[in-house]
């Protein structure tokens, strides 16, 4: 297939940006760093693959949202979805963005999202498996982001007729139901450009879903750099079982999400555990193939009806796992009884990586201690920091502007004529505000104040 980008969008014609909005555990990490490892290239190609990091669209994505991980905040977050469609915007051409976390957002935001981004037509792109490897998939990813729940009580709370009674099923199928997701977010795009990609079966060429992926986005996918190693491998049972008991081990309070992003899930579970060799697979008891195969095929069903552009073969979407089909495999354990051997062995390789990790921290800042470190090496880190500081209290100090001030700033950049009226405009509502506070200041009822403050 050949790509149909130009680079910048040419007279007459409208840009195109593919939001690709999930689904999670579906291939989203791979086909990611693969556009962002050939970011460069895209670029020749006439595509841009928008952000300054590669977590620039987790970043979009919460801040579209207007939420973050339970308990924790990132001024980082804040203006960062603005950042990204600008970055779009002022590239003229066609654009990709990429993250499973825009799946989840309620109507209002998918709203937001597409008005901002009228500017070119938008294209939304759903990966999606089978339930019979979503559904551990899915669980040993929430026990990497803090979750306990055993996986019996995950799929009793997958089955519930209320899928929102209970936290981890409303996450779950927020992320992972392609008919709702595509109601939210295609409801209101022509058919053509709401894109389903179905991931192969187990088997297939390597590069069989990046393939699908480049068709429902117009690339070339031959004109890209695959040799780097781009997998996300999800963790053994034994693995996700240890997990799980630090889990609940662990004080929120004394350890909270940052420090456990950074060292519980980035540098011990992904960094390490998923690496250890050969590990027993989670997979989904059984006796449940009957229900994820009735509610697989309803799914088919709903999005044939639904008549969106399809890349590969909704049939994929059924599980097929059983005694006498291709795929079948011999009985695995109940992901609630593991191999506790296995487990203990894990328990080793936490405690010795961790133990290492704690020797080099106290060699840097034993090193960092030393009189003889040369200065320009001192100055170099001071100066890393002081950067990273200045991007975060920019960032603050956006933020902390009235809402007023940015917009009276944004109009007086655009038409500098007008920009001496503004300002004068909102020293005249600023008088007005003072005289109205000062007289609400006499009212035992405090109406005044409460009107002023509900008006900002």
């Amino acid at each position: 297939m050949i790509s149909s980008h130009s680079g910048r969008a040419e007279r007459g014609t409208r840009p195109a940006i593919f939001l690709h909005v999930g689904a999670a555990k579906s291939g989203t990490t791979y086909l990611q760093q693969i556009l962002w490892h050939n970011r460069h290239r895209l670029r020749e190609q006439g595509v841009l693959y928008p952000g300054a990091d590669q977590a620039a669209h987790v970043r979009a994505a919460f801040d579209l949202r207007h939420t973050f991980f339970s308990g924790a905040s990132d001024p980082s977050v804040p203006g960062s979805w603005r950042r990204l469609v600008d970055e779009c915007r002022d590239w003229g051409g066609d654009a990709i963005i990429s993250q499973e976390l825009f799946a989840p957002a309620r109507m209002k935001y998918v709203r937001r999202a597409l008005t901002d981004l009228t500017f070119a037509d938008v294209h939304v792109v759903f990966t999606v498996r089978d339930l019979a490897r979503q559904i551990p998939a899915h669980w040993q990813e929430d026990v990497k982001n803090r979750f306990d729940v055993s996986f019996s009580e995950f799929l009793a709370t997958l089955k519930q007729p209320d899928r929102k009674a209970f936290e981890p099923a409303r996450l779950f199928w927020g992320l992972q139901d392609p008919v709702d997701v595509l109601r939210r977010w295609g409801g209101t795009l022509p058919r053509e450009r709401v894109h389903v990609v179905t991931l192969p079966r187990p088997g297939a060429p390597r590069d069989l879903l990046w393939r699908r992926f480049c068709e429902a986005v117009r690339l070339d996918p031959d004109a890209y750099d695959l040799a780097a190693p781009f997998d996300n491998p999800s963790l053994g049972l034994a693995e996700t079982q240890w997990l799980l008991r630090l889990n609940r081990a662990l004080d929120r309070e004394r350890v909270g999400w940052h420090v456990h992003n950074a060292e519980v899930k980035l540098n011990l579970a992904q960094g390490v555990l998923a690496a250890r060799p050969s590990p027993a697979k989670t997979v989904l008891p059984a006796e449940h193939l009957p229900w994820a195969t009735e509610l697989a095929v309803d799914t088919v069903e709903r999005l044939r009806a639904a008549r969106y552009a399809v890349v590969g073969d909704l049939y994929e979407l059924i599980p097929m796992v059983g005694p006498g089909t291709a795929h079948w495999l011999p009985p695995a354990p109940d992901p609630d009884e593991p191999d506790w051997t296995a487990v203990a062995d894990v328990g080793l390789d936490a405690i010795a990586t961790l133990l290492a990790r704690l020797r080099d921290a106290e060699d840097r800042a034993a090193r960092t201690a030393e009189p003889d470190v040369p200065i320009a090496e001192r100055l170099a880190e001071m100066s890393a920091h002081a950067a990273g500081l200045r991007e975060v209290t920019g960032v603050l100090a956006a933020e902390a502007t009235p809402p007023v001030v940015r917009r009276m700033r944004e109009v007086g950049d655009r038409y500098p004529a007008v920009r001496g009226q503004l300002r004068g405009a909102y020293r005249l509502l600023q008088d007005i505000a003072a005289r109205t506070e000062g007289a609400g200041d006499g009212d035992d009822t405090g109406n005044g104040k409460n009107s002023d403050t509900s008006t900002r």
